[in-house]
C-alpha cells in the first residue's frame, strides 16, 4: 500500500482517538452536572453519546479534502482503488488502527464491483479466520487483533445487505461451547441485521438444545433474539424468550433479556415463579427478578420477600 495512504491512515486513527477522548470529557461533564440515573445507566448513556459523536466526527474527517492526498479525501482514495488495493486497505486497517476501518473504505468496497467476488473475499476471511485463540496457527500473532479482519468483513457484507452467510455464521458459532464476548458481539451485529433471516434460525437453534438447558453460545443467542425484537417485536420473539426462561440453566439471562425487551406480560411470569419457588430461588435470581418486574412497571409491593431484604433496601432508596 502506499505510504501516503499509511501515513494519513495512522494520523487519521490518532485524531479518532484524540476525537473520542475530547467527546468522553465533554459529556461526562455534561451528565454529571444533571446526573439522576444508576451508575450502569450513566456509564451506558455516557459510552454511547461519545461513540455516536466520535463517528459522526470520524465520519466527517474521512469526507474532508487532505493536502497529503492532493486535495483529495479517503473516501475519494478508496473509491479509485481497485479490488486488490480495498482488500489490502481493509486489512491494513483492521489490524493496525485502534479505530479499526474507516466507514469510507467499508462502504467502498461494499460497492466496488462484482458482487460474488466480493462474497467470496469475505466468506474467505470469515471461514479461515480463527475463532478461538486455539484455533490460531500463528504464535507470533495476537488473537484479538486477527478478528478483526472477520468483523471487518462482516461490516461489508452488512453494508451490502447481504444475508447469505447467517446460517454458516450461527452453525460455527454454535460448534463451540464458548466463545471470547469480543467475538460474539461481531457475530450478533451481523446476525441482528437480517432479522427476516435470523429469526427462524435462531428459534431453531434454541429449541434444539432447550433440554440442555440453553447454556454456553444459547446463551448470546438469547441476546440476539433480545436485540432484534425490541427494534421487531412479535408473540414468536416474546413467546421464545418465555421458554428461553423456563428452560435456561441460568435463568438470569432470560430475566434480562425479557425486561430489556419491554413486554409487561413478563410481569405475572416473574411473580408467579418467585411465589412457586419461596423456597429455593437463589438471592441473585430474586433480585434480578425484582428489579425486572420495576422496569417493566409492575408492582413489587404484594410479592413475599425470602430474604428480607429487597424491599427494604427499595424503600430507603439504597
Amino acid at each position: 500500500m502506499r505510504e501516503e495512504i499509511v501515513s494519513v491512515l495512522k494520523r487519521y486513527d490518532e485524531l479518532s482517538k484524540l476525537i473520542l477522548e475530547q467527546t468522553i470529557d465533554q459529556y461526562s461533564d455534561e451528565l454529571m452536572n444533571k446526573k439522576s440515573e444508576a451508575e450502569e445507566d450513566f456509564e451506558q448513556r455516557l459510552q454511547a453519546l461519545a461513540t455516536k459523536a466520535t463517528d459522526d466526527a470520524t465520519y466527517e474527517l474521512e469526507n474532508e479534502p487532505d493536502e497529503q492526498l492532493g486535495g483529495r479525501s479517503l473516501r475519494d482514495v478508496f473509491e479509485a482503488m481497485n479490488f486488490e488495493e480495498l482488500c489490502e486497505a481493509l486489512e491494513y486497517s483492521a489490524l493496525n488502527l485502534d479505530r479499526g476501518v474507516p466507514q469510507s473504505l467499508i462502504e467502498s468496497m461494499a460497492t466496488s464491483g462484482n458482487r460474488d467476488r466480493i462474497c467470496d473475499y469475505c466468506s474467505a476471511i470469515i471461514g479461515n479466520a480463527a475463532w478461538t485463540e486455539e484455533e490460531l496457527k500463528d504464535d507470533d500473532s495476537v488473537f484479538e487483533i486477527e478478528f478483526q479482519k472477520v468483523r471487518a468483513a462482516l461490516d461489508v457484507l452488512i453494508k451490502m445487505e447481504e444475508p447469505a452467510f447467517v446460517k454458516a455464521i450461527l452453525d460455527r458459532f454454535m460448534s463451540y461451547p464458548q466463545v471470547r464476548d469480543f467475538v460474539a458481539e461481531s457475530i450478533s451485529e451481523y446476525i441482528e441485521a437480517f432479522p427476516e433471516v435470523s429469526v427462524p434460525l435462531l428459534i431453531d437453534e434454541l429449541e434444539i438444545h432447550a433440554e440442555e438447558g440453553m447454556t454456553g453460545p444459547c446463551e448470546d443467542l438469547v441476546i440476539m433474539l433480545t436485540a432484534i425484537g425490541k427494534e421487531n417485536k412479535s408473540d414468536v420473539i416474546y413467546d421464545e424468550l418465555r421458554r428461553a426462561f423456563r428452560y435456561m440453566k441460568n435463568k438470569i439471562y432470560a430475566v434480562i433479556c425479557l425486561a430489556d425487551y419491554g413486554d409487561d406480560r413478563a410481569v405475572k411470569m416473574f411473580k408467579n415463579y418467585i411465589n412457586r419457588n419461596q423456597d429455593n430461588i437463589s438471592r441473585e435470581l430474586f433480585y434480578e427478578m425484582m428489579s425486572s418486574i420495576q422496569k417493566l412497571g409492575g408492582d413489587i409491593s404484594d410479592i413475599n420477600d425470602p430474604f428480607g431484604d429487597f424491599q427494604k433496601k427499595y424503600k430507603t432508596g439504597g
